[in-house]
């Protein structure tokens, strides 16, 4: 089953503040999402919380330094894009 993948307006603000190599690098991963939703080395966030959500339930790949922070509806076969920062930024 493949998903649609929906990015938001911030994380794809956060997106275009990344190096262009990186960028590419960070859309692979994306779009590896509609296929696999929680691929091998994802991590379920606990204590993760984001404003103006009412998600419950986050998750997280990595791509080198960056984290790419998203979400899950199974219902509609969608994963929601919903932050893209450096490690150091992703979390706060």
């Amino acid at each position: 089953m493949t998903y649609k993948i929906v990015v938001t307006e911030s994380a794809a603000k956060e997106l275009k503040r990344i190096p262009a190599k990186m960028q590419d690098r960070i859309f692979e991963k994306i779009e590896d999402l509609a296929e696999e939703p929680k691929p091998h080395g994802h991590k379920k966030l606990k204590n993760f919380d984001m404003p103006g959500s009412d998600q419950d339930d986050y998750y997280r790949i990595r791509v080198g330094d960056y984290r790419v922070i998203y979400t899950i509806e199974n219902e509609q076969i969608t994963i929601f894009i919903m932050k893209i920062a450096h490690r150091k930024d992703v979390y706060e």
